[in-house]
């Protein structure tokens, strides 16, 4: 499971206002004593939360509105001094604008110099805010910092008594939380109304005030983005004792569901377990008004569809189990769509890139639930995507990714809309999607721009992208350069600069494919040194000398690569006297077309006279009507060891004999002679440049019979 604890999450509202404060109730006797005693107080606001909006069922019951005033009362009570335990209370004002989360007050309050609590409680509509601080005011002017911060249970009369109250502490910092684009949090408590309140992200909600009878409660968090809700708390956390002085602390875990795979490495059927989370299906309103499908696609499995049946479980949760038919080892692209049946809107994705590697694995899949009822501060977009390949034709299982390589979603088979269809919601902006073919590779990128609640289509035409060019240029960025001689490159040169100190320079790169590598090479040797001094090239650490003697050398070489291999150029001198440079240019890079085997691969030649056919590992002649016969010869480019299972079939010898054979270089083997079918197997070493050949003769036209070569292989040795 992942754990998501966003510590300090709070909308810390940071708000800085001045506030003056006039009039009251109190002691004014005492506070007036002495002009030059009196003090000012200016107050910072930072308002911890505000509410938005509550919400019954999936039923938004009010939204806040914009400039809001919160009416209350602020005491003030000393702690020390001459007033020592007088109460001070004054009706208190403050303008919030719920969009800015900017606050204004335009009261005074003058006060004697002592240490004071002061409480603050304010309320708008049925919702009530609180604020607490302890400050030493002294002579003159002073500023109090306060968070004003929402207050979760009960409606509370009483000001004085704010410092009593329980706080519900919120473990997110704003680092976390930074990953939510426009957050809120909804509270709902005992079952009764959820409250929705905005976050600022650069802040963060820290805590808030709680106001319950003492004993056991049930407290329930749902963190949004907008209108998409990305997080729950932890079901282990929801139950709660309020006890006066003790601190409630709770978590955020993503709204995530789990796929369970059980498949074999060779391909066969594959159980699938999918758990989705209640608020899922608490959207819809019920299992019955929810169709919830799987679509799953790689490069070894094709688009495979099921759509799942949810049975709640003891949690809880719900849960579907279903086979897929021969699922295979692969990365893979997993997307699960929720609908809700009697609106069509689709409420939740979880789409996710995994690779299955073994034979029993289990991913978390992160869900985004779009909650119709909150009012969120995004209104979408929603784009439809048409995909198809270059005929027109729509392509089922094609990925849609963002420009970060998130899955978004993958066109299905036609359980909604057309085959190669997807629907995406999106916020207002500018976004750069790729749709990609997982079997061929093929893919299309688009960049566009909603605003919104747009409507768009986009049609994307798959096509296939160009090969990614390899450049053995040696300023490509390809080479790696080792020990410590001055040297530098451009497209066709590699200079290595005489040194002063011995030593030398060596650049390497890795190989991309079969083939051929040329370069041109001069070497120039001052002094050898004690321990000689050389330019060389090196194949896979094994070191080809081009000059190690004093002089002035160059030259061009050929050498046959395969893809992997590492080649380096470069020159050493063995100690500190000796004086060297060398330069390597025109290097270029031929691939070399993999050497077939196959009977159809063009490199067999076939002599004689007798009806043949002659495809990938199998050659066979048919029995000759007139004698003679057919022979299939290769010469062999490497060091290989031939295997191949044989059956000469001979109805009539003739006259001078009929054979079946294998011949080297012209040496001659006979398999079989002898009237009848016969058959085996055969394991001969060859090297590079020898040639084979396999066959069979009649010596007259009287001769009949048949040969077949099968499982023909050439192995390295």
């Amino acid at each position: 499971m992942l754990s998501f604890n966003p510590a300090r999450l709070g909308c810390l509202i940071g708000v800085s206002a001045l506030v003056a404060a006039c009039g009251g109730a109190g002691n004014e006797t005492a506070s007036n004593e002495q002009e030059s005693t009196q003090a000012t107080v200016a107050m910072n606001y930072d308002v911890a939360a505000l509410l938005s909006q509550n919400i019954a069922g999936n039923e938004a019951l009010r939204t806040a509105a914009a400039n809001q005033i919160l009416r209350g009362e602020l005491s003030a009570t000393a702690l020390s001094g001459s007033n020592a335990g007088n109460v001070e209370t004054v009706t208190w004002t403050i303008n919030l604008d719920d969009e800015t989360f900017v606050a204004s007050s335009n009261q005074t309050l003058v006060l004697s110099p002592a240490n004071y609590d002061f409480e603050l409680l304010i309320t708008e509509g049925n919702q009530q805010y609180a604020g607490y601080s302890n400050e030493t005011i002294i002579d003159g002017e002073n500023t109090l910092e306060m968070t004003i911060k929402p207050i979760i249970g009960d409606f509370l009369s009483d000001v004085t008594i704010i410092d009593r109250l329980a706080y519900f502490k919120f473990a997110y910092s704003t680092d976390e939380l930074a990953v939510v684009a426009d957050p809120s949090m909804g509270i709902q408590v005992d079952g009764g109304l959820e409250q929705v309140f905005g976050i600022n992200p650069t802040t963060g909600l820290s805590e808030t005030f709680v106001n319950l009878p003492a004993g056991e409660h049930t407290i329930e968090l749902a963190l949004y983005d907008g209108a998409t809700q990305v997080g729950k708390s932890l079901d282990a956390q929801e139950a709660q004792t309020v006890n006066y002085g003790t601190d409630l602390a709770m978590d955020i875990v993503p709204l995530y569901g789990e796929v369970q795979f059980e498949l074999t490495e060779n391909g066969g059927d594959a159980n699938i377990a999918v758990t989705v989370p209640a608020e899922v299906i608490d959207e819809v309103g019920g299992v019955n008004n929810l169709t919830a499908t799987l679509a799953l696609v790689g490069p070894k499995n094709p688009l495979q569809e099921s759509e799942l049946y949810l049975v709640q479980q003891g949690d809880g949760s719900y849960l579907a189990e279903f086979v897929l038919n021969d699922l295979q080892y692969d990365d893979v692209n997993v997307s699960v769509t929720f609908t809700d049946t009697t609106t069509s809107d689709q409420i939740a994705t979880c789409n996710n890139s995994w690779t299955l590697n073994n034979l029993s694995q289990t991913f978390n899949c992160d869900i985004t639930l779009i909650r119709r009822a909150v009012v969120s501060g995004n209104i979408l977009a929603v784009v439809g995507i048409n995909v198809e390949n270059a005929a027109g034709a729509p392509v089922s299982g094609a990925v849609i990714t963002n420009a970060a390589e998130d899955v978004l979603a993958v066109t299905n088979s036609g359980t909604y809309g057309t085959q190669g269809y997807a629907k995406v919601y999106l916020t207002a902006g500018e976004y750069t999607l790729t749709a990609t073919d997982e079997a061929t590779g093929d893919l299309k990128t688009v960049t566009f721009t909603v605003n919104p609640l747009d409507v768009e289509n986009l049609t994307l035409v798959l096509e296939t992208p160009p090969p990614v060019e390899f450049s053995y240029a040696f300023n490509s960025g390809n080479w790696s350069f080792f020990d410590g001689a001055a040297y530098n490159v451009t497209e066709t040169q590699f200079n290595i600069f005489e040194s002063s100190v011995g030593g030398g320079k060596r650049a390497e790169i890795t190989v991309q494919a079969d083939g051929q590598i040329t370069f041109d090479w001069s070497c120039n040797i001052t002094v050898a040194g004690d321990y000689g001094s050389r330019c060389y090239y090196l194949l896979d650490g094994v070191n080809t000398t081009l000059s190690d003697t004093v002089g002035s050398a160059n030259g061009t070489v050929t050498i046959d690569v395969t893809a992997g291999q590492v080649l380096g150029l470069g020159n050493w001198g063995g100690t500190q006297y000796s004086r060297l440079s060398a330069s390597f240019s025109n290097i270029a890079f031929a691939e070399v077309e993999p050497f077939s085997y196959a009977f159809d691969g063009g490199n067999w030649t076939f002599a004689d006279n007798a009806s043949y056919t002659a495809s990938g590992s199998s050659f066979s002649v048919y029995e000759s009507a007139n004698g003679g016969g057919r022979r299939a010869e290769l010469t062999v480019p490497a060091d290989v060891q031939l295997t191949f299972n044989w059956t000469c079939s001979i109805t009539v010898a003739g006259d001078y004999g009929s054979k079946c054979y294998i011949n080297v270089d012209g040496v001659q083997t006979v398999l079989s002679s002898a009237v009848g079918t016969v058959t085996g197997s055969e394991s001969i070493a060859l090297s590079a440049g020898q040639v084979v050949g396999l066959g069979n003769w009649g010596g007259t036209q009287y001769s009949r019979l048949t040969v077949a070569f099968d499982s023909v292989t050439f192995s390295p040795l």
